[in-house]
């Protein structure tokens, strides 16, 4: 008899440490899948913010483009005003 009592003692000490062990478990599962709802939501806001910065990326690239290289602007300038002078002269010729 005394064997058995000793024997569901056992048990009964072991089944406890089981169920902590098992709420510990439960408990850390819980604290990751928080976790993994946060990381995922900071992964979607920089996704989001990631196709932000290409599309500015995107509208600065062709500002740029419309720009131009100060050097070609300032040649193109003094060429058509090249130009304009050579038809004022040729204004001023068929004037006269």
């Amino acid at each position: 008899m005394n064997d058995l009592s000793e024997t569901v003692e056992t048990l009964a000490k072991k089944t406890e440490s089981l169920i902590g062990a098992l709420n510990g478990a439960k408990d850390k599962m819980k604290s990751q899948e928080s976790e993994i709802l946060r990381l995922r939501g900071k992964l979607q806001s920089s996704a989001n913010e990631m196709e932000k910065l290409k599309e500015d990326n995107k509208v600065l690239k062709m500002a740029a483009a419309f720009k131009g290289d100060e050097k070609v602007v300032s040649e193109t300038k003094r060429k058509i005003s090249q130009m304009v002078r050579e038809i004022d002269c040729c204004i001023a010729q068929l004037n006269d």
